[in-house]
C-alpha cells in the first residue's frame, strides 16, 4: 500500500482513493476541493482525469479498466498497481479528509504569502504590514471545520412514558417535587429491582444469561431534592420492610431464647460427660450431648428481621446482611457515601469485589477475623445512588480504577438538567391512584417474585428475539467505527445485557406472574439507548480530571475571545494580558498550552511562522486566528 510521506498526500490519497471507488462521491468531493489544491503527481493525475470524465458525463462508468487503457495516465499514475494501491486509501468519510485538505493548503498558502511578504517588503514595514493584513483576510474567509465542543451537550430527557407504570410514578413525583424526571424515575427503577430480589434471570437465547438487577447513578447537585425523591419511590419497599420486621418480632425474640436455652444444655451435656465416672455413665452423657447437639441444629441459621434496604453501609457489612436475608440486598441512597466506602474511605484500599460479584451472580467468599468463613452462592445487590458532580469529578486516581475493574460499566447513568430558577411554588400533588397503582405494584413483585425461593429464568417472545436481534448487530457494528463508543467501551459492551434487565423488570413490575418479555417492551427499552448513552458519556466525561484540567482554561480562553470579540490575529501575550489573575494562569506558556487544546479542538488556527531570512534577532511570537464560532454565545 502507499505510505504518504506528507500530511497533505495523506489526505490527497484519501479524497482520490474514494472517488476513485465511489464514483457517486466525487461532486461532493470536487465542491470542497479547488483547483490545483490536488498537488503530488500521481494523485494529481488521476483526480484530473476523473474531473475530465465527470465533466463529460462518464464518471459513473469509469471503472478500472478503462482507466488502464490510458497508457498516459497509467504511467503518471505509476502503473496498475498503484491503482489498486491509491484505491485502498478508500475511506467513509473522505469529506472530512476534504475539508482537512482544503484547510491546510489555504494555511500552506498563506505562509508563503507571508513569507513573500517579508523578503518583499522587507525595507518598507507599511508595505509588508498591509501584504500580511491581505494574506490573513484570505485565509480568514476561507473554510473552517465545525470545532468540537469543550462543554458537553445538553443531556437529552428522559421519556418517562417507556418505563410504563414506575415512569408515571416518577412523573407525578417529579411534577410535585420540582425536580427532573429522571430523578425519581430512576430510583423506582431501583425500587423495583429490590422488589426483584434476585429471583429472576432473562436470557435472550441459550448460553446467555441475565441477572435482573440494576446499579444505578444519578448525578445532581445538592438542593435538587434527591431525598424526597428516593422517599416517594422506595417508600412501598420500606412499608413493607417495616411490616415485615414487626411480624419476625416474636418469632425472632423466640429464636433467640430457644437458642440461648440450647445452649446452655449443650454446655451443661459437656460438663456431664467431662464428669462421669464410668463408661456406662460416659456413654449416657454422651448420647444425651448428642440429642442436645441435634436439638441446636435443628434450628437452622438464626433468625434475624427482615431487611430488604441499606443506606450507608460498607460492602463488608453489605456482604454479612446479603447473608442473613437470602443473599440479597438493595442499597438505595440518596447520598454516595456507599460509593466513597467502596473506594476505600476507611481502610484506604478499594473493595470492590461484592459489588462486582453481585452484579452478575457470581460466587462470593468473606473470611472473617471474628466468625466462621461467609459463602455466598448467588449474591444479589441492587444499588441505586444520586451522587454530586463534585464527587465523581474529585475522585482522581480511583477512577481508574473503578474503570479497570469494570465497576462504572455496571451503571446505569443519569445526569438531568437542575430546573432551580424554572420552578414553580404551586404544584399539583402526586394523585392518590397514581400512588396506590405505584404501590400496589412493588407490593405484587415482593409477594410474587421475592418471596420466590427459587431462582427462575424468563425469556423473550418472538417480537422481543427480533428487535433486541437487530439492536444488537447494530450495536456491535458501532464498536467498529473509530472514535464512536471509544470513551464508553466498557461501558457499551455491557449495555446489551442491561436493556435485557431493564425490559425483565418492566415486565414483572405489570405482571409479577408473567415469564416472557414482550416485542413492546423490548422495544420501548431499546429506545432507551440514546439517553443511556449520552448520559454515560457525560458521566465518563465528569470522571476524567486530566481532561477536565486540560478543558479548564481552554473554555476561559473561548470565553475572553467571545467577550473580546478580536479582529485579525492575535498572539498568546495578547489572550494572557485578558486573562491574568485567573488561577490557571501562570504565564505565557501556560496560555499556549490552552490554545493548544483549542486549536486540537478546532477553535483557532495557528498561522505559519515566515522565515525571516537576512534579518537578526528572534522570530516573532506565534499568531493564531479564532473560529468564526468563537464569536457566537455558546450553544
Amino acid at each position: 500500500m502507499i505510505t504518504p510521506e506528507t500530511p497533505s498526500e495523506a489526505l490527497e490519497l484519501a479524497v482520490v482513493g474514494t472517488a476513485l471507488m465511489k464514483p457517486d462521491h466525487f461532486q461532493r468531493l470536487a465542491a470542497i476541493i479547488e483547483p490545483g489544491m490536488i498537488r503530488h503527481p500521481r494523485t494529481k493525475a488521476l483526480w484530473e482525469a476523473l474531473a475530465e470524465r465527470h465533466a463529460k458525463g462518464e464518471g459513473e462508468l469509469t471503472d478500472f479498466a478503462s482507466l488502464y487503457a490510458d497508457s498516459a495516465l497509467t504511467k503518471a499514475v505509476g502503473g496498475w498497481v498503484a491503482f489498486s494501491q491509491i484505491g485502498q486509501h478508500c475511506q467513509p468519510d473522505a469529506e472530512s479528509h476534504a475539508e482537512k485538505l482544503h484547510a491546510l493548503v489555504v494555511q500552506q498558502r498563506t505562509g508563503a504569502k507571508l513569507q513573500h511578504a517579508m523578503q518583499q517588503y522587507a525595507d518598507d514595514p507599511e508595505a509588508a504590514r498591509a501584504a500580511i493584513i491581505e494574506a490573513v483576510d484570505r485565509q480568514d474567509e476561507s473554510k473552517w471545520e465545525e470545532p468540537v465542543r469543550l462543554t458537553p451537550p445538553a443531556p437529552p430527557v428522559l421519556d418517562v412514558k417507556l418505563l410504563g407504570g414506575i415512569g408515571e410514578m416518577a412523573q407525578a413525583v417529579a411534577e410535585s417535587l420540582q425536580v427532573p424526571v429522571d430523578i425519581p424515575a430512576w430510583f423506582g427503577m431501583a425500587a423495583a429491582s429490590a422488589a426483584v430480589g434476585g429471583r429472576r434471570t432473562v436470557s435472550p437465547k441459550p448460553d446467555w444469561s441475565e441477572p435482573v438487577t440494576l446499579y444505578c447513578m444519578t448525578v445532581a447537585a445538592p438542593g435538587e431534592k434527591k431525598s424526597p425523591s428516593r422517599a416517594a419511590m422506595v417508600a412501598p419497599i420500606t412499608e413493607e420492610e417495616q411490616r415485615r420486621k414487626a411480624e419476625d418480632r416474636f418469632a425472632v425474640v423466640r429464636d433467640q431464647q430457644e437458642r440461648r436455652i440450647a445452649e446452655a444444655c449443650l454446655a451443661a451435656a459437656e460438663g456431664q460427660v467431662t464428669k462421669a465416672k464410668t463408661v456406662a455413665d460416659r456413654k449416657k452423657a454422651r448420647d444425651n450431648l448428642d440429642a442436645v447437639r441435634n436439638e441446636l441444629e435443628e434450628l437452622g441459621e438464626p433468625k434475624v428481621p427482615t431487611q430488604m434496604l441499606a443506606d450507608d453501609t460498607t460492602p463488608e457489612a453489605a456482604a454479612g446482611v446479603m447473608g442473613e436475608q437470602g443473599e440479597r440486598l438493595a442499597v438505595i441512597s440518596a447520598e454516595g457515601g456507599f460509593l466513597g466506602n467502596i473506594g476505600g474511605r476507611y481502610s484506604n484500599q478499594p473493595n470492590l469485589e461484592i459489588v462486582l460479584k453481585a452484579w452478575s451472580h457470581e460466587p462470593h467468599t468473606v473470611n472473617r477475623k471474628n466468625g466462621p468463613p461467609l459463602f455466598l452462592t448467588r449474591p444479589n445487590l441492587t444499588l441505586a445512588l444520586a451522587v454530586q458532580p463534585g464527587m465523581l469529578a474529585g475522585l482522581g486516581d480511583m477512577a481508574e480504577v473503578f474503570e479497570s475493574r469494570g465497576f462504572t460499566g455496571r451503571f446505569i447513568f443519569s445526569v438531568p438538567l437542575s430546573m432551580v430558577g424554572q420552578r414553580t411554588y404551586d404544584t399539583v400533588p402526586i394523585p392518590g391512584d397514581v400512588r396506590r397503582r405505584y404501590s400496589d405494584g412493588l407490593a405484587r413483585m415482593i409477594a410474587g417474585v421475592w418471596d420466590d425461593s427459587e431462582v427462575r429464568e424468563m425469556s423473550l417472545d418472538s417480537d422481543a428475539q427480533a428487535v433486541f436481534k437487530a439492536f444488537w448487530e447494530d450495536w456491535e457494528r458501532r464498536h467498529l467505527v473509530p472514535g464512536d463508543l471509544t470513551s464508553v467501551e466498557g461501558w457499551s459492551k455491557k449495555l446489551p445485557g442491561q436493556l435485557l434487565r431493564l425490559a425483565a423488570i418492566m415486565t414483572l413490575f405489570d405482571s409479577p406472574d408473567c415469564m416472557t418479555v414482550s416485542g413492546e417492551t423490548m422495544a420501548n427499552t431499546v429506545a432507551l439507548v440514546p439517553y443511556l448513552l449520552a448520559h454515560a458519556r457525560l458521566v465518563v466525561d465528569l470522571m476524567s480530571a486530566e481532561k477536565q484540567s486540560k478543558l479548564g482554561p481552554a473554555r476561559a480562553v473561548l470565553d475572553w475571545l467571545r467577550k473580546k470579540q478580536p479582529e485579525g490575529a492575535l498572539a498568546a501575550a495578547d489572550v494572557q494580558r485578558g486573562v491574568q489573575g485567573q488561577a490557571w494562569c501562570e504565564g505565557v506558556e501556560s496560555v499556549n498550552q490552552a490554545l493548544d487544546v483549542l486549536e486540537h479542538h478546532g477553535w483557532i488556527r495557528w498561522l505559519p511562522q515566515p522565515e525571516l531570512t537576512g534579518r537578526r534577532g528572534r522570530r516573532p511570537a506565534r499568531r493564531f486566528l479564532a473560529h468564526p464560532r468563537a464569536m457566537e454565545p455558546p450553544r
